[in-house]
């Protein structure tokens, strides 16, 4: 199942990253890469995500409220980092003006894709499946 699902988050991280004028994207469950298309090696990507994590977690210290998106201006390029769960979609892109338009789009995503998250992270065997497939339907028939 898995096989299947990884390639449609792949496809449609690429839709988000042709969207605008965005560099790159990761997508992370806790502190591990799921999918990383930035423009970096997979060491520096671990990095980044590890350092989002720990800022997000210097901000919600000390009380209960959890920052659900952060959004970084540089010179060049801009950061926007949003969370949804244990998920978390990093996005790099140039254009300040784009900012709340990829902010709906990451948000939209982390929600759409919570359940091939689930199954990319969680495996099932596809013969376990198949039975509790028929298994299911026997009982609705």
């Amino acid at each position: 199942m898995s096989a299947n699902i990884a390639p449609s988050l792949r496809s449609a991280l690429e839709r988000i990253r042709n969207g605008g004028a965005v560099n790159g994207l990761l997508l992370g469950w806790r502190r591990q890469v799921l999918i990383n298309s930035l423009p970096y090696e997979e060491f520096r990507a671990e990095k980044l995500l590890r350092a989002v994590h720990d800022m997000r977690d210097h901000f919600s210290s000390g009380g209960d409220r959890l920052p659900h998106t952060f959004w970084f201006g540089f010179e060049t390029c801009h950061a926007l980092v949003i969370y949804r769960g244990e998920c978390v979609l990093l996005i790099l892109h140039t254009r300040a003006e784009e900012g709340d338009f990829l902010r709906r789009v990451g948000q939209t995503f982390l929600e759409d894709s919570q359940l091939l998250i689930d199954d990319l992270l969680n495996p099932t065997n596809s013969a376990e499946d198949d039975s509790q497939d028929a298994n299911l339907l026997g009982r609705l028939l």
